[in-house]
């Protein structure tokens, strides 16, 4: 009978042994296939970074003889202190425009969100889909209608209309981030609140602001890298130097027959940099709020 149970109970065993080994193989050569895809997509979003850092501290000679990939034969680091001076102008310009956009943005879909998560009114539901699918439109078809209207109201060629455009372009996708955000915060937090007295507007900003600052991070570093980086409203609703964000300043490098892409790439890395500075600033908070909600315990 022992003999029997030992020879029944063999096979099960060497399975499990099979399996464990399997495993054991098998998970490194997955983390090892992972980290190679990583690497291979980190190299190719770094690759176009890595060609502007070499063409913004090379010469024009240098570009058109050698090709837009080589090395560079002299460093011209010049490059990006001629760049900063000529782009001072649209740096202000984009400052005025985003800083006051992302701020309303903010404003404005903390308000909707809490409203749309924690409120009990009729057409909640359908108020909440309206506003995100506003995202959907393409922006293309806007384009016209916008113009016209900031013409016909005087504001065409103002910060005040590329402000405006920015915070109703931003505000869907806020609210669906904010909405989400805030109905996963306990509900005890605003009944606690209730039963000590407080007001809608006390529970709102002193207990929901600061349990929102991670999905705030999240949504500060990605409103203003997209309000930084715009290009097609500043062309639309701009028209004097004064107005032009540095995307379009970027564009001033551009001559009638030729390009100067060495001051172009220093113009490009002149204007990323406050966007840098930007994420890292709110890293940690940032990583934080992009993954909310992924891990439960």
């Amino acid at each position: 009978m022992t003999d029997m149970t030992t020879h029944l109970s063999a096979p099960r065993g060497a399975a499990i042994d099979r399996g464990s080994l399997r495993e054991r193989i098998e998970e490194p050569l997955m983390r090892g296939g992972q980290i190679a895809l990583l690497l291979l997509l980190a190299l190719v979003f770094f690759l176009p970074v890595l060609g502007t850092l070499l063409t913004s501290v090379r010469t024009i000679p240098d570009i058109t003889q050698n090709g837009a990939w080589a090395l560079p034969s002299s460093y011209e680091w010049g490059n990006l202190g001629r760049a900063f001076v000529e782009m001072l102008p649209y740096l202000r310009a984009s400052v005025i425009i985003t800083l006051p956009s992302v701020a309303g943005t903010l404003l404005v879909s903390m308000m909707a969100g809490y409203a749309l998560s924690r409120m009990r009114f009729q057409g909640r539901i359908w108020m909440f889909l309206v506003i995100v699918s506003l995202s959907f439109v393409p922006i293309h078809t806007q384009l016209i209608p916008v113009f016209r209207l900031m013409s016909d109201l005087g504001l065409h060629d103002t910060f005040i209309a590329q402000i405006i455009v920015h915070i109703m372009r931003q505000i869907p996708f806020a609210v669906l981030i904010m909405t989400n955000f805030f109905n996963t915060v306990p509900g005890e937090l605003r009944e606690a609140g209730r039963i000590d007295g407080a007001s809608e507007w006390t529970i709102f900003r002193r207990i929901y602001v600061p349990v929102a600052r991670p999905a705030l991070s999240a949504l500060i570093v990605l409103e203003f890298t997209w309000i930084w980086n715009d290009l097609l409203w500043g062309l639309v609703l701009t028209q004097g130097a004064g107005k032009k964000p540095v995307t379009v300043g970027i564009l001033s490098f551009e001559g009638e027959y030729e390009i100067a892409w060495n001051m172009v790439a220093s113009g490009a890395v002149v204007a990323a940099i406050p966007t840098l500075v930007v994420f890292l600033a709110f890293q940690k908070h940032f990583i934080r709020g992009m993954t909310m909600g992924s891990v439960k315990g």
